[in-house]
């Protein structure tokens, strides 16, 4: 004789066992595509003497938005200050990146790169179902962390 109550159990453990990485796949893991939109981010660190960039020593700040295209490019735009020295504001980097299902995703700004300069510039995770980016750079000479790096949603109904 079976017990109802067993019944139901084993019925919602086995439908739980066989559906549910199907219904929550899309909170477990990264791709280039799921990942992509446009994240605004604040960066603060400091930048040592004898970096290869050849800034200036000194207390780093920096704000500006990450785009990802979903294919493996991503844009920087950016307004650096390293103490009393403005970097351009509004500068452009244009990057790669790659991320894996784990969510842990690189980038290298493509510019650097192609001058030497060691990489990969910057490591991160997408954290809160991919709505946040805490990352650090990579750069010698440089302890910047970008802990404030939120998804930007662009409201359609303007």
């Amino acid at each position: 004789m079976r017990n109802p109550i067993a019944v139901v159990f084993t019925t919602a453990i086995l439908v739980c066992t066989l559906f549910a990485p199907t219904l929550f796949a899309h909170q477990n893991g990264c791709t280039m595509a799921n990942v992509a939109g446009t994240y605004g981010y604040v960066g603060f660190g400091t930048v040592r003497a004898g970096n290869p960039l050849g800034l200036p020593a000194g207390t780093y700040s920096s704000m500006g938005t990450l785009t990802f295209d979903g294919k493996g490019n991503l844009l920087i735009i950016d307004t650096d200050r390293i103490d009393d020295f403005f970097l351009p504001p509004d500068s452009q980097y244009p990057s790669t990146y790659t991320v894996n299902k784990q969510c842990v995703v690189t980038f290298t700004v493509t510019a650097w790169a192609e001058a030497g300069l060691p990489g990969p510039h910057f490591k991160g995770v997408f954290v809160a179902n991919r709505n946040k980016l805490v990352a650090t750079s990579l750069l010698p000479g440089a302890n910047i962390n970008y802990v404030n790096t939120t998804k930007i949603v662009v409201d359609d109904q303007n």
